[in-house]
């Protein structure tokens, strides 16, 4: 029901892709969009699993993609920490600027 809406929207409104055809609409996004934020939230395999309604943890890594915001939020200290070390090494060099 969600997705004829959707579509009937699409067409009323003329939303096309690049190759001009009707922008194409899934349901399925949805589910992606709930494994994915599950793995943001670091939620682990077993529980996504059970979450999404699988029975094994074979199709978990599918979700298992982090967008770039997250990534750089959760690895900007450890980034921070290597800057730090680096300029002391490279402090003592002569003829060196950054």
């Amino acid at each position: 029901m969600i997705q004829n809406q959707i579509m009937k929207m699409i067409r009323q409104e003329d939303i096309r892709d690049d190759n001009g055809e009707f922008l194409k609409f899934g349901t399925h996004i949805f589910r992606h969009c709930y494994g994915k934020k599950l793995t943001e939230m670091h939620v682990d395999d077993w529980m996504i699993a059970k979450l999404l309604g699988h029975t094994s943890i074979y199709s978990v890594h599918h979700y298992r993609k982090i967008g770039n915001k997250l990534m750089a939020d959760e690895t900007r200290a450890a980034r921070e920490k290597m800057d730090m070390i680096l300029l002391d090494i490279i402090e003592g060099w002569d003829d060196y600027e950054i």
